[in-house]
């Protein structure tokens, strides 16, 4: 085996991504179908063969395979092709230009995930290239349609191409690292064994139409503004679930938090990084609200669109229960959109014990903790089957840049590329070399 050269493959990494991100794989509308061929074409520049599945509507998903030789479940790289929308005006680079500069390559898409995807196929392009048996298989796996919760993509092949999902571990989105959680200067990388439930509801008032210069106190933007207000109200209980325990008991270890840290203390903890309140409590985010057209005449119907996100034990019909009772009236509708139970995956085991010895080794004084993720990904198709996956982005991010995922100037370092290859190079190697 030879050495790798890894400002040559960090070269090349920003080579890809900068392409990669060029193409405008935006979700919605939705079409993979580019994106699918690019990686396609890198991937067969080094002989290895890829197969895509083609949901329809050009929603494409690709897997590629290094195969094993013992017979033991690949280990899978996964990865989503899609993107989601940008508003132009407020970037300061164009948004699809896959621009390099200053040290970072910028546009939507470099950190969620087509980053991350680089970063994994690079690893699987480095173990062809060394010609190393493999002992287990490497399964490169790119879908589409993640952004809008993987009914053309993650969960099209589970219900048509299951073999194709089969793995002993998946390694995902879900978790990035830190350089300066909570004002401490020390790397702290995290991997997410868990992810908060996605319940995505609809509220919906109704009442009499009439002139605006009538008002009515039981008209429907009343009742709906009425019901937002308690919801806003609405104090929900901190709960520190295992994994959050684990979080915290690894900051307290290595001095990043002070010793003790429990319920009571997630609220200052959160006022320095508002991500780990919403790991330790169900959280609602009102994201649309419909009203009327027309300024002097009062509607018939009023909705609003509500995000929220369960902790991994919550069952969202009591959750929905609790909503009723706080919303205090009978007739304010409320309408399931989306729901999808996230899973729960073991907290140690050979693939988290090989993420913290390959972390410690190559950033120095670093520390790897488990946390839930905010956000649900498409490791949650796995868990449900019983497959361990693992949220698990090996950059170390500040806040600006974390501000950048769905947001505006979306941007990843170079120096991070280089990082992120390294680790899952290293740990494909360990995991399937042989």
């Amino acid at each position: 085996m030879t050495a790798v050269d890894w400002e040559a493959v960090t070269g090349e990494a920003v080579d890809i991504l900068s392409q990669y991100v060029r193409i405008q794989s935006v979700n919605p509308p939705g079409d993979e179908t580019s994106a699918a061929r690019f990686l396609a074409d890198v991937l067969a520049r080094d002989g290895i063969e890829s197969t895509t599945y083609d949901a329809g509507n050009n929603r494409v998903n690709l897997a590629a395979t290094l195969p094993g030789r013992d017979g033991l479940k690949p280990l899978t790289l996964l990865n989503h092709t899609d993107v989601v929308p940008v508003q132009e005006e407020y970037w300061s680079v164009e948004p699809f230009s896959g621009m390099v500069r200053d040290g970072q390559v910028w546009g939507r898409g470099a950190l969620d995930m087509k980053g991350m995807g680089v970063m994994e196929l690079l690893a699987m392009l480095l173990l062809k290239r060394q010609g190393i048996p493999l002992k287990r298989p490497l399964v490169f796996l790119a879908v589409a349609d993640e952004e809008a919760g993987g009914a053309w993509g993650i969960e099209w092949l589970d219900q048509h191409h299951r073999e194709v999902l089969d793995a002993e571990w998946v390694i995902n989105e879900g978790s990035y690292g830190f350089l300066d959680l909570l004002g401490q200067d020390r790397p702290v990388f995290a991997f997410c064994p868990a992810e908060k439930t996605p319940l995505w509801l609809t509220l919906r008032a109704r009442g009499p139409a009439g002139h605006g210069s009538v008002p009515r106190r039981d008209s429907a933007p009343v009742k709906l503004t009425r019901a937002l207000a308690r919801i806003n109200d609405w104090q929900r209980e901190t709960r520190i679930l295992p994994v959050m325990e684990g979080f915290f008991s690894g900051l307290e270890r290595n001095g990043i938090l002070p010793s003790s840290t429990g319920p009571r203390d997630v609220p200052a903890v959160a006022a320095k990084n508002p991500s780990i309140g919403a790991m330790t409590s169900d959280t609602i985010s009102l994201t649309t609200s419909t009203y009327g057209v027309k300024i002097n005449v009062i509607p018939a119907l009023a909705e609003a669109t509500l995000d929220c996100r369960l902790l991994p034990d919550r069952e969202p019909d009591e959750f929905i229960a609790e909503l009723r009772r706080v919303i205090d009236d009978e007739s304010v509708e409320i309408e399931t959109i989306f729901v999808s139970p996230s899973g729960l995956s073991d907290m140690e085991g050979e693939l988290v014990a090989s993420m913290r010895s390959v972390t410690r080794e190559l950033v120095e004084d670093s520390v790897l903790v488990p946390l839930i993720s905010p956000g649900f990904t498409d490791s949650r198709t796995f868990r449900r089957r019983g497959i361990a996956a693992y949220g698990f982005v090996p950059a170390l991010l500040r806040p600006e840049e974390l501000a950048t995922f769905h947001g505006h100037d979306e941007r990843i370092s170079i120096e991070n590329l280089k990082l992120g290859t390294q680790v899952l190079y290293e740990l494909a190697l360990r995991l399937c070399g042989p």
